[in-house]
């Protein structure tokens, strides 16, 4: 790799990782906070908040890496345009098709790690984020029972509890009561409680202490009573729903099992054929599209330094953002409802995209190329006469060179 890639390369990834870091910061951060009022309402561990987040990494950054990869080449070919070294670099005989070939380099690379993850990471980390949240919302993190409401925590058993304090989750005016297969019932009352569960969620354990016991029979005819200082009482849970297995969704599915799926299936025989189809074709061009972006951000981002546009970058982050939200929200909408062929909705956009890229690249670098030979017009030679006057230039020139003159 020779000097002038690595400068390129040096250029391009300072503007690249920020803007990377900056996205996806961004939406880690937004996504967290949803994610803290979703388990702190379904009464869970807030380390799990941690784990959902991790989960969702990898499709958040597949979602980054475009536009971080397009935002980071638009800067650094702004800022040697700018600074006129871009012009110092096709004097030299550098042309701006030549210091592309560092940035494909890499956004080849980039394209590798973005198939990746969309293709095989994504959509396992897609099924574990569900298989948490469903956990959280069933209860497998431990029983929820809300605060100064009945709850039938079986089919025999029905508890309230009164002030609940959510560091210790002891709680304050239990009451319980417990029934039998002969009708018999059992009620508690305590004035303090703890509650918690066994390790593998079967059995809900109350610590009760200053309460008091009445037994009812079946007939309702009899009554025993008994008051107690501490109490300990184990009531046995039902069994928590096991998850569904993976693959209910296209998001969950890796691209080998989608193309599987598309050769043993029909749309007759499978009804989610059309789904996986979309899902199948979206992998493949949202990877594909990293090909264009580069073209796309020279065009953007070169400007002349006497005129610059403030147009240009606003202008290439929108084609960019307008694209994927077609693509994502439009044709691969169509494609799995069936009304479009990939080959027409998908295949059709990406191609607009790539005609509209090359147009701007093309128009970009003549506007470019014009400039730097009006600029050369604008400054004439000078010419020295043998009387030592100046031809054409300014006139400090003139006065100058006469004052040297024999």
């Amino acid at each position: 790799m020779g000097l002038i890639d690595r400068y390129i390369l040096r250029a391009v990834a300072t503007p690249l990782m920020i803007s990377l870091g900056i996205a996806g910061m961004l939406l880690l951060l937004e996504r967290m906070l949803r994610l803290f009022d979703f388990v702190l309402a379904e009464q869970g561990p807030v380390d799990v908040v941690w784990r959902m987040l991790a989960n969702l990494l990898p499709h958040y950054l597949s979602l980054a890496l475009p536009l971080g990869a397009f935002l980071g080449v638009m800067l650094a070919f702004r800022t040697l345009s700018l600074s006129s070294e871009l012009d110092a670099l096709n004097s030299g005989g550098a042309s701006s098709t030549r210091l592309l070939r560092p940035v494909y380099l890499l956004f080849v690379v980039l394209m590798i790690l973005d198939f990746v993850l969309v293709a095989f990471i994504s959509p396992l980390a897609n099924y574990r984020y569900e298989q948490i949240s469903f956990d959280v919302t069933s209860g497998a993190f431990g029983i929820k029972i809300p605060q100064g409401e009945f709850v039938d925590i079986t089919d025999r058993a029905t508890i309230r509890l009164g002030v609940i304090n959510k560091e210790t989750r002891d709680a304050d005016d239990v009451f319980l009561e417990q029934r039998d297969s002969q009708g018999g019932r059992t009620t508690i009352t305590a004035r303090h409680g703890a509650i918690s569960t066994t390790p593998d969620i079967a059995k809900l354990i109350l610590k009760l202490r200053d309460g008091r016991q009445i037994f009812v029979d079946p007939n309702g005819r009899r009554a025993n009573a008994l008051s107690f200082d501490t109490f300990d009482v184990e009531i046995e849970l039902p069994a928590i729903a096991a998850y569904r297995a993976r693959g209910a969704h296209e998001t969950e599915a890796t691209v080998a099992e989608i193309w599987r799926r598309l050769r043993v299936e029909t749309p007759r025989s499978d009804p989610l054929w059309n789904e996986y189809r979309a899902g199948f074709h979206f992998r493949i061009i949202q990877a594909l599209s990293f090909l264009i972006l580069p073209i796309l951000a020279v065009a953007a981002g070169v400007t002349g330094r006497r005129r610059t546009s403030d147009l240009k970058p606003i202008l290439g982050v929108a084609i960019v953002v307008v694209y994927h939200e077609l693509l994502e929200g439009w044709a691969q909408v169509v494609v799995r409802e069936g009304v479009l062929s990939p080959y027409v909705a998908m295949w059709g956009l990406f191609a607009v995209f790539l005609v509209v890229s090359v147009w701007l690249y093309g128009g970009s670098i003549d506007r470019a190329r014009a400039a730097r030979v009006m600029a050369r017009r604008e400054a004439p030679p000078l010419r020295v006469l043998s009387t030592g006057e100046v031809d054409a230039g300014e006139p400090e020139f003139s006065v100058a060179a006469q004052r040297r003159a024999p």
